[in-house]
């Protein structure tokens, strides 16, 4: 168990507002019945059907400006505050599978009751990292993250060789459909919150999510995506999407995080800790607010201006499919800002 003392001073001011009485009475865990109503599964939905787009992307070959533009439609229309909260859940998830920051957590929780635990979490930020077990449980997700991001890196590249070869195709070298028009029209789509496919809802919400989550969470580097498998599986069997999958590579080296991405880090560890508790029980705008990261939301919003610009000025379909490429997924080593980018810069 940690050695709570070296923490403890961090939220004492808070802590002494706090009524001891009711600071003294631990909340229970979450039923596995009221899987579907948490926060982090709900919320993780949306990254889910992003990573499940990148699948569509890298399916096939374009056959028809038909296909690209509604590949241009679904990822220039993605809400960049649900992709975000939706990375930062996923994230969390996976670091909450983590059995010796669990444990721990779970004895702070018991030691402290939920009002001065949570006052803890409110006060100090980094509070979280303190925990047994945390760094392991951080360099899980950071490291199943290089991997879903190195995916998306894929996809870009894939579309960025399109861009060329469809230069040899009557429709690919035509002109684009009115470039400002889709400008205004994805910018209106993207503002609007998109909902989560059934499917995924489903498999999120079934109650083998942890038991594979932990699995992905302890062997994170994967010969195959768990989105390749899951994208295929929810259109059949959603129940079980997360039944049949079993990582089984180890993670390869360390990984550090980004200086900008500190506080990025903190939240994906509070909302772990808080997830293991229950804490959307007691607490929910709580959690949401810490779902709420504006380093990620930040450079979203800049990819996606950037994804905006690069479409109003594409008048051909060659050129439309370079920007989908560039900045609604990633080239590999493009400094630009591209979504692909956004969620890969965390960690080095």
């Amino acid at each position: 168990m940690l050695n709570r003392t070296r923490f403890v001073s961090v939220g004492l001011a808070i802590a002494l507002s706090i009524p001891v009485a009711a600071s003294q009475a631990p909340v229970a865990p979450a039923a596995p019945d009221q899987t579907d109503a948490r926060i982090l599964p709900a919320s993780a939905g949306a990254y889910a059907d992003f990573q499940g787009n990148v699948t569509e992307v890298m399916s096939k070959e374009l056959g028809s400006v038909a296909e690209l533009n509604r590949h241009v439609q679904t990822f220039g229309s993605v809400n960049i505050n649900q992709l975000s909260s939706g990375w930062i859940a996923y994230g969390a998830i996976l670091a909450a599978q983590n059995p010796e920051f669990a444990r721990d957590v779970r004895e702070a929780d018991a030691d402290y009751g939920r009002e001065r635990t949570m006052a803890y979490f409110t006060g100090s930020p980094s509070w979280a990292r303190s925990f047994d077990g945390a760094d392991q449980a951080l360099q899980a997700a950071l490291t199943v993250n290089a991997h879903e991001t190195a995916r998306i890196s894929s996809a870009g590249a894939f579309m960025d060789r399109q861009a060329f070869a469809i230069q040899s195709q009557k429709w690919g070298k035509a002109r684009a459909l009115d470039p400002q028009k889709t400008y205004a029209s994805l910018r209106k789509a993207s503002e609007e919150e998109r909902p989560v496919s059934a499917a995924i809802q489903q498999a999120f919400s079934a109650p083998d999510l942890n038991v594979v989550l932990a699995s992905l969470a302890a062997s994170p580097a994967t010969a195959q995506s768990i989105w390749d498998k899951v994208a295929v599986l929810t259109v059949s069997a959603p129940a079980s999407a997360f039944q049949t999958l079993s990582p089984v590579i180890p993670a390869e080296r360390q990984l550090e995080i980004s200086p900008a991405y500190e506080g990025t880090a903190n939240r994906i560890l509070t909302l772990a800790a808080q997830h293991i508790i229950a804490a959307e029980q007691t607490h929910p705008e709580a959690m949401k607010a810490t779902l709420a990261d504006p380093t990620s939301r930040d450079c979203l919003a800049d990819a996606k201006q950037l994804f905006f610009g690069c479409i109003s000025a594409a008048t051909h379909n060659d050129a439309l499919t370079g920007c989908l490429a560039k900045h609604g997924l990633q080239i590999p080593r493009e400094k630009t800002r591209s979504t692909g980018l956004c969620l890969s810069e965390i960690a080095r």
